[in-house]
């Protein structure tokens, strides 16, 4: 596979993945208004952080206001992890390398980008947030849908579902990352925001079913690193990660050679996630397990750029 269209593809799966995830979360901190969270430019300087650039956002409007945080964070064309600019790389992507997925998947990555293109602030806040951000989720899905249903088991699907699942074990640390940083201590997270958490990766119901000790900060953590059979815990994306790996073997030698390594690598980063138990992860170990598995994931990321991709080009976005 050439080095552009790995790339390609390898970066169409990361940035649906990503958009998926800040409309899931963006829904998210809307329903805890709902429940009574009136808190916000507290809320919404939160999601800021978790999802965006704190610091370009306080740049351009100071203040943290809904309208603003909504459109920076949906919309805004400058802002690169926004709804829109991600929805846009995966389809300038798409676009370079239309010959290597079904034409079905172009059409609606194209179609929804163009709706997405013409949505303003205002029919955001006026028509209900909540129906847009489902409106998103559905169209990421319908692309995502589509792509198991037609797309053959090649290289191209391999490559592109590896970094959909990469981002994913990203976008879950990130996520615990922020919601750490907001609990400056054990016990003190809420129990709305702790199931707001859940309900952000879809999790709600399934941590219900296979976790009972609480709903607390550490049984959280828990279920979203380690539970194996969860699609969005990182333990999982991370299997799934290296799975994808080993289903891009060919009959070359020299790259195999370097895919071999690649492969090792994620192994280790799988393993060693596999060797914790539920006790080491605690409130007050919960910061090193996750600068831990964030280094991996961005080792992970920067060995991918070096073993398929064209030199000098950035490796994460």
């Amino acid at each position: 596979m050439l080095d552009r269209i790995a790339e390609s593809l390898f970066w169409i799966g990361r940035y649906l993945e990503r958009a998926e995830n800040h409309a899931r979360l963006l829904d998210v901190y809307y329903h805890l208004r709902d429940d009574g969270d009136k808190q916000d430019e507290a809320v919404w300087k939160r999601v800021a952080e978790a999802i965006g650039d704190p610091a370009l956002y306080e740049e351009k409007f100071g203040t943290y206001r809904e309208r603003d945080v909504l459109f920076f964070l949906a919309l805004d064309t400058a802002q690169t992890n926004s709804l829109l600019c991600c929805v846009a790389q995966a389809r300038d992507n798409l676009k370079n390398i239309r010959e290597q997925l079904p034409a079905e998947l172009w059409n609606l990555l194209n179609g929804f980008y163009l709706w997405l293109k013409g949505v303003k602030t205002d029919d955001i806040v006026e028509q209900s947030p909540h129906r847009f951000f489902h409106k998103v989720k559905e169209g990421l899905a319908a692309f995502q849908g589509t792509a198991v249903s037609i797309a053959p088991r090649d290289e191209s699907w391999h490559m592109m579902e590896a970094g959909r699942y990469l981002e994913r074990s990203e976008n879950v640390i990130r996520l615990l990352r922020s919601v750490r940083k907001a609990v400056p201590e054990e016990g003190a997270a809420s129990y709305g925001r702790m199931m707001a958490m859940l309900s952000s990766v879809g999790g709600a119901e399934a941590f219900r079913r296979m976790d009972s000790a609480g709903v607390n900060l550490e049984e959280i953590a828990r279920f979203l690193i380690l539970q194996e059979v969860f699609p969005r815990s990182v333990q999982f994306a991370l299997a799934s990660f290296e799975q994808h790996l080993k289903s891009l073997r060919g009959p070359s030698a020299k790259a195999d050679s370097a895919l071999e390594r690649m492969i090792r690598l994620a192994g280790k980063a799988r393993s060693e996630l596999g060797y914790l138990e539920r006790g080491d992860i605690t409130f007050g170990s919960l910061d090193n397990v996750l600068n831990h598995l964030q280094l991996s994931n961005r080792q992970l990321g920067e060995t991918m750029a070096k073993t398929f991709f064209s030199p000098g080009r950035e490796v994460t976005a």
